[in-house]
């Protein structure tokens, strides 16, 4: 099965997202935050998603992220969690070092979890990263893919 030029390796199954709040963000957790610099100088969430614990480690850092000005892109072990007026506060930890942002009530929560190939249809929304092969194809071996609605981020 070929989507939009992507051949996914199928020995590997296609995950899915569902979505979860702050209150199932545990200390312990592995996480990715898609973030912006507030002129508090913190960062406010715009995404969250809880990674399963297979994929612990999978970019942990924090860097610049491209999808919204003053973007930040952080992954990391979560320390705490509390709530402030503006709503969760995770402090996180990670090889560059300690973060710490809020999630507004508005931000997505979602976390990472098994699915199967019947999720690969036409229509679904999916996001994969791929790589192109010497002979142009591009080839993935992770594939997230939308259910009853739930899409994945990004």
């Amino acid at each position: 099965m070929t989507i939009a030029g992507v051949r996914p390796r199928f020995d590997d199954v296609p995950e899915r997202v569902e979505k979860r709040t702050v209150a199932d963000i545990k200390p312990g957790d592995y996480l990715a935050s898609g973030g912006v610099k507030g002129i508090d100088g913190k960062i406010h969430a715009v995404e969250v998603r809880i990674f399963p614990e297979t994929l612990r480690g999978t970019g942990d850092g924090q860097r610049p992220w491209d999808a919204k000005p003053e973007g930040v892109m952080t992954n990391a072990t979560v320390g705490t969690v509390s709530q402030s007026p503006q709503g969760g506060v995770i402090h996180v930890k990670h090889k560059d070092g300690e973060s710490e942002y809020t999630i507004g009530p508005e931000v997505p929560v979602l976390a990472y979890v098994a699915g199967d190939r019947s999720l690969l249809k036409p229509g679904a929304a999916v996001v994969t990263i791929a790589q192109k092969k010497p002979d142009g194809t591009l080839t993935t071996g992770r594939v997230t893919a939308e259910k009853n609605g739930v899409k994945p981020p990004m």
